[in-house]
């Protein structure tokens, strides 16, 4: 996959009230009330890439929570010799780990296709921990149902490995 380098622009200018009907949509913003979305509307930018546009860069700094609307990203890693490791659709997020530490991105992530991503940034996302920590704690709720699948996923998929790792072991002596 050739990447190039981001030349995301933001969406004109959205109605609000538009841009929380978009949200609404998406799973980790559903528990939330429509005063809790337009707080979130507001606290974050909605951006489009095109086909092949680097959205984040691995190694760079982690700031913000990326919400995919629309269209699909890969996820990739220098160390796995930028093979995609995972395919997002709409409905999922990535950037999730900046929320616990300011730390260098572990992967770069590179748009499939035309995509439509709320930015949200860190320093607005603790600001509504701040002003609102009931729609904080329901995200966050999302965020970790999330990973604890993304983890059983992972865990099945190790678990296949070593059986397989096994298997050519006892094959070759």
């Amino acid at each position: 996959m050739m990447a190039t380098e981001p030349v995301w622009c933001k969406m004109p200018a959205m109605d609000k009230s538009e841009l929380t009907e978009v949200l609404r949509g998406h799973p980790l913003m559903k528990a939330l009330s429509e005063d809790q979305l337009l707080s979130f509307a507001r606290a974050g930018e909605l951006e489009v890439y095109r086909k092949d546009e680097v959205v984040v860069t691995e190694g760079t700094l982690g700031d913000a929570v990326y919400l995919l609307l629309t269209g699909r990203v890969a996820v990739t890693k220098k160390e796995a010799g930028d093979r995609v490791l995972a395919e997002l659709e709409p409905g999922e997020f990535f950037g999730e780990m900046s929320l616990v530490e300011a730390t260098a991105r572990s992967a770069t992530v590179v748009a499939t296709e035309e995509s439509q991503i709320f930015r949200l940034p860190n320093q607005e996302l603790h600001r509504l921990a701040e002003n609102d920590p009931q729609s904080m704690n329901r995200m966050l709720v999302m965020i970790v149902r999330t990973l604890s699948g993304r983890l059983r996923k992972m865990n099945q998929t190790l678990a296949t490995v070593a059986q397989l790792s096994d298997w050519l072991a006892g094959t070759m002596l």
